[in-house]
């Protein structure tokens, strides 16, 4: 092979190179952006739906007594993974948000979730919620701004209560002791930190103050598990198949769409056919993408 052959080949071999890496990282710049709108979008349209369905259930419900700071409600039952618990609200960083029980990616998708084997809202020991900072409408982004004394204020079927912030820290994301049992009723909400990176986890310790006990004939867990709507009922089934499905056939598109608009003098048109297929395509795979990544929050 002569010279001048092999380096015909080699810049062949450069160009292309170069072209895959220019349509990878216009690939990854695609993906982030769907990643911030339109799993906002998503979550946003589910919280919107939970808070009708929880307005209905606890709204109106006249407190019957109220009990003074650290006393916490007696123990009821737990609803079961991926119900939703009450409603969250804190004014100093504008957050309102249905509370889910269940922190798979499933129930983070929809809005915070409680770890599950931490203590019942306003009962005795650790409630401790964990929620995203980044992506799926980003519930918890603001969690760095709430200083000491600032108010969590929860509402469940049950009771209306407050929580007073107490402290705020960074740990390591493999300390569970956070969310472990407290002697005093406490709230623990946790995050990813900083933004975008799982790094460390953002942590912030509220303690229970004042609870105002709601009439006791409101209904019970089954009877709201049977009124609920279909959105928690969402399990983490997801497979890895659509993504490398989806994948390749966006791939494909792409080579055949490349290879046709080098033989045509009709460029215009391959290209525009080439997206035509490709979007929708792209778009399945980055929604395959997003449900089986690792639920960082």
């Amino acid at each position: 092979m002569s010279t001048s052959s092999r380096q015909r080949r080699l810049a062949t071999c450069l160009r292309e190179a170069g072209r895959t890496l220019i349509v990878m990282g216009l690939l990854v710049l695609l993906f982030a952006g769907y990643q911030n709108w339109v799993t906002d979008t998503t979550q946003h349209r589910s919280q919107s739906a939970l808070q009708k369905e929880v307005t209905r259930i606890i709204t109106g419900k006249p407190v019957t007594s109220v009990v003074g700071p650290n006393t916490p409600l007696p123990t009821s039952e737990d609803p079961g993974v991926g119900h939703w618990l009450g409603l969250m609200s804190i004014p100093k960083i504008a957050l309102s948000q249905v509370i889910v029980n269940g922190t798979t990616k499933s129930q983070l998708q929809l809005g915070p979730g409680r770890y599950i084997g931490t203590a019942m809202p306003g009962e005795a020991g650790n409630f401790a919620i964990a929620g995203h900072r980044t992506t799926w409408g980003r519930p918890f982004r603001n969690l760095d701004k709430l200083q000491q004394g600032d108010r969590i204020f929860i509402t469940t079927p049950r009771a209306s209560m407050m929580y007073r912030v107490v402290w705020i820290k960074v740990v390591n994301p493999t300390d569970l002791t956070v969310i472990a049992p407290t002697p005093i009723p406490s709230l623990t909400l946790t995050t990813c930190n900083p933004p975008y990176s799982a790094a460390t986890r953002l942590v912030v310790r509220a303690e229970l103050g004042a609870v105002g006990q709601i009439q006791t004939n409101v209904p019970t867990w089954t009877v709201i598990e049977k009124q609920s709507s279909e959105l928690l009922r969402n399990q983490d089934h997801f497979s890895k198949w659509p993504v490398i499905l989806y994948g390749l056939l966006l791939g494909l598109i792409l080579i055949v769409g490349e290879r046709r608009r080098r033989r045509t003098s009709r460029r215009v048109v391959v290209i525009s056919a080439t997206l035509t297929l490709a979007l929708p395509v792209m778009l399945l795979w980055f929604n395959a993408i997003a449900h089986v990544l690792p639920a960082g929050i």
